[in-house]
């Protein structure tokens, strides 16, 4: 799928042509007639395309939604996200004004970006590397952003990226998601048009009407990831979780007929391993299951995925796995692959409840929810867990909280001590514990390797640059007139710009392998219902997540179901797959002649030391992983980029 088009300001060439745009290598010109669309109206994919003629009173248009022939195209947005009805992607052209719109709806996983040169031109396209690479933007319009690239290398700068609608490219942006951008001859405008309403749901009153809502609502959005397969088999990417559990098995659940594949990632390794999970699932849902082994050819993906996204990739370990999968399902028939991706956000644990009752000091709460969560407590933090009475490790439980809220509870000693005695004073706060695990701490930080500290890798004398570019929050900007101190942190979850990055990606390879990736937990409608529930009933039990498996509850197997627990990749397996990446990538890294520009040397070897200690454990160095990630994506980058222009 490709949308894109040229709009000319310049009334050298505005007679001959104003508006050129292609939607699947149909072309559209300002004297053509607007050809019909070859998609069905009910298809995952909604796009608009549209030109507002000066002789017409009515736009000419080519889409597969359903629209009203009245209003601005703000309105007809507007519209649509009120009935619920999801648009992909959208251009609407006012010949006259010589001004166009773009939009695209908050989950989309279709991104559109936009070149906007003002006395001159607007370029528009789903797919950056046609614009990256077009001789009209690449000999003039191919500045770098510097901080971009400096957001990329620096772990705490990540949230940047959500600060702006930015590209790598200084001149190109990207039309942020639930938002309409209008480029005009002499200036560029954004504006919000999905609002959020989870007040809608206020009629649910017992946990059995939620748990209802929840399952149609759920189902309704995997039905909708499961259009246009065309009556070939269904492929889904299970996991073992419980996010992928429900995926695969609410789709057997509607194809009660249907063959179904799924595609379970297979470690090599016990402490990341989750078959036995995966397995449950597939004897519950009656699956063709095929366990999938990651592609090692980790640079040469990287390379791939870079040439087709036109810059770095926005993963923070090699993203191998994703051409792995994509290509196993084409190859047996699937057009579409769903996934469990979004769920954690989306979905909701109720683990809030902790952090709300703590800064309204509800202790008697605060024991509760502790006391709930002693039998779903990691054992894996304390040897011989399993053979400690309840007594012990309800105290264990109890006194691991505090100690950790401790920590973070402030650096200022003043602050530290006044949280210190009111815990104390309203909890059975062991000071021996605190005391014993301070100084353990301590201990442990001074017999380790140094691997703390190095946040950025970015040269510092490009650290003290500031940033001149305006502040535009997209989570903050979608959050609209919702209550920041209730929906804020939930929606700079759900909207990560990371996550925002890495679909558009997964968008790009898609269209390159000829298959579509889906995620059903990405659904408006889905998280506007989760907000609405309490986090109380989330929590549970102490489990979390337990209005959806409350839902989900006949058609996950019992393993699931009840399952407390998630995968991590601080294991051996997350150690492997750097550690092959940079013995791939090392020699073209450190041959590099551009990358040198951005990256302090010192502090990447620095990195690579840590990667390479035995003694360092794998929880201690997630963040060299990433650091070494994006590393390599950013020299992919910069070699690609270096050969383009």
């Amino acid at each position: 799928m490709v949308l894109q088009g040229i709009v000319y300001f310049d009334e050298s060439i505005q007679n001959q042509i104003a508006f050129e745009g292609k939607y699947d290598n149909r072309l559209i010109g300002t004297n053509a007639t607007v050809v019909e669309s070859g998609f069905k109206e009910n298809s995952f994919y909604s796009f608009i395309l549209g030109i507002q003629k000066k002789e017409l009173s009515e736009p000419e248009s080519l889409s597969n939604m359903a629209l009203k022939l009245s209003g601005s195209f703000y309105t007809r947005l507007k519209d649509l996200d009120e009935s619920g009805v999801p648009l992909s992607v959208g251009a609407w052209i006012n010949e006259e004004r010589l001004t166009t719109f773009l939009a695209r709806d908050a989950f989309s996983s279709v991104p559109l970006y936009y070149l906007h040169i003002p006395g001159k031109f607007a370029y528009f396209s789903t797919n950056l590397s046609s614009i990256v690479t077009s001789d009209l933007v690449r000999k003039k319009y191919l500045d770098l952003d510097i901080f971009r690239i400096l957001a990329h290398l620096d772990l705490r700068r990540e949230h940047i990226l959500s600060q702006s609608s930015g590209t790598f490219y200084s001149h190109i942006k990207s039309v942020p998601p639930g938002h309409i951008v209008e480029l005009s001859p002499t200036s560029v405008k954004v504006q919000r048009y999905v609002s959020f309403d989870p007040f809608k749901w206020k009629s649910l009153k017992t946990n059995g009407e939620v748990n209802e809502a929840l399952f149609r609502v759920f189902r309704q959005s995997v039905e909708r990831c499961s259009l246009d397969n065309g009556g070939q088999p269904f492929a889904s990417h299970l996991s073992g979780g419980l996010d992928s559990s429900s995926v695969s098995a609410m789709l057997r659940f509607i194809n009660p007929h249907a063959t179904i594949h799924t595609l379970h990632n297979k470690s090599k390794y016990p402490d990341s391993d989750e078959t036995a999970y995966a397995q449950a699932v597939v004897e519950k849902i009656c699956s063709i299951h095929h366990e999938v082994f990651q592609s090692e050819e980790d640079l040469r993906l990287i390379r791939l995925q870079t040439s087709l996204s036109a810059q770095p990739l926005a993963s923070r370990l090699s993203p191998a796995l994703l051409s792995t999968m994509l290509l196993y399902a084409k190859n047996l028939g699937s057009k579409v692959l769903l996934n469990g991706s979004g769920g954690d956000s989306v979905i909701g644990s109720g683990m809030e409840v902790f952090q709300h009752a703590f800064e309204t000091k509800n202790w008697a709460l605060l024991k509760e929810l502790l006391a709930k969560r002693v039998p779903y407590f990691s054992s894996t933090i304390y040897e011989g867990w399993e053979s400690f009475s309840y007594e012990k490790r309800h105290f264990l439980v109890e006194q691991f909280y505090y100690y950790n809220r401790l920590r973070r509870v402030s650096r200022s000693p003043l602050t530290l001590t006044r949280t210190y005695f009111e815990l104390a004073r309203n909890l059975n706060l062991s000071h021996g514990f605190v005391l014993k695990r301070g100084f353990a701490s301590l201990l442990n930080r001074r017999n380790k390797p140094n691997v703390n500290g190095q946040m950025t890798l970015g040269k510092d004398e490009l650290l003290e640059l500031s940033d001149p570019t305006s502040k535009f929050s997209i989570s903050r900007s979608l959050l609209g007139d919702l209550n920041p101190a209730q929906f804020a942190g939930l929606f700079d979850d759900v909207f990560n710009p990371t996550l925002s990055w890495a679909a558009e990606n997964q968008f790009d390879l898609d269209n390159y392998y000829g298959i579509s990736s889906r995620s059903p937990m990405k659904n408006k409608v889905l998280l506007e219902l989760c907000m609405s529930i309490p986090d109380l009933i989330k929590y549970g039990d102490g489990r979390g997540r337990e209005h959806f498996r409350a839902a989900m509850k006949d058609l996950l197997p019992q393993e699931v179901y009840n399952r407390a627990s998630k995968a991590t990749l601080s294991s051996q397996y997350g150690q492997d797959m750097t550690s092959r990446l940079w013995n791939q990538a090392k020699e073209s890294v450190m041959d590099s002649q551009l990358l040198w520009d951005f990256i302090d040397r010192k502090k990447l070897l620095h990195e690579v030391g840590i990667l390479n200690n035995p003694n360092v454990s794998y929880d201690h160095k997630t963040k060299t992983w990433v650091h070494i990630t994006r590393v390599v994506t950013l020299s992919s980058w910069l070699d690609w980029l270096s050969g383009n222009k």
